[in-house]
């Protein structure tokens, strides 16, 4: 399939072969539907414009748990689109991230491993839970404390008054 092409009546097994980096974004951008202490962003490459819309619309049809999807209006200066989804971030967010990228899996089978950058660790890892657990905040208290400054000076204050 060449890349400048639109999927005709839908997106199919290995449709996007050798598109989809497999390398993904977690909680590195800003959300556009709420605060980023209750949503995170995944975030997805794709080499063309038409594949970046055919992921898209996969993910938003398929999954519940995206809240929107959207893509970047233009290339990065790799030439690559990206697919941005917000989660909701909680406990399933591991296995709701795992979920999109199985799936995502069937669209490109030369992607054997998972790998992702985060907000809290920027160093390129596998996509498992251990990794997911010590990289990705989950909790949205937890996000707001260490990412909100006057949250951060309350949970302090708080800690000190309860010590006292």
């Amino acid at each position: 399939m060449q890349s400048d092409q639109t999927f005709k009546e839908g997106i199919e097994y290995n449709d996007l072969r050798s598109l989809i980096d497999p390398v993904v974004s977690i909680d590195q951008y800003k959300s556009k539907m709420g605060n980023d202490s209750k949503i995170i962003v995944l975030a997805l490459k794709v080499n063309d414009q038409y594949p970046a819309q055919d992921l898209s619309q996969f993910i938003e049809k398929g999954f519940k748990q995206a809240i929107d999807v959207d893509i970047s209006p233009g290339p990065d200066e790799d030439g690559k689109y990206t697919v941005f989804v917000e989660l909701l971030r909680n406990e399933k967010l591991f296995n709701d991230v795992e979920d999109i990228l199985n799936n995502v899996t069937n669209l490109d089978e030369n992607i054997k491993q998972w790998s992702f950058v985060a907000y809290e660790n920027k160093q390129k890892q596998d996509f498992n839970k251990d990794n997911f657990k010590n990289s990705v905040i989950v909790d949205s208290s937890d996000y707001a404390i260490r990412h909100d400054e006057e949250a951060a000076k309350l949970s302090e204050r708080i800690k000190f008054l309860n010590s006292y």
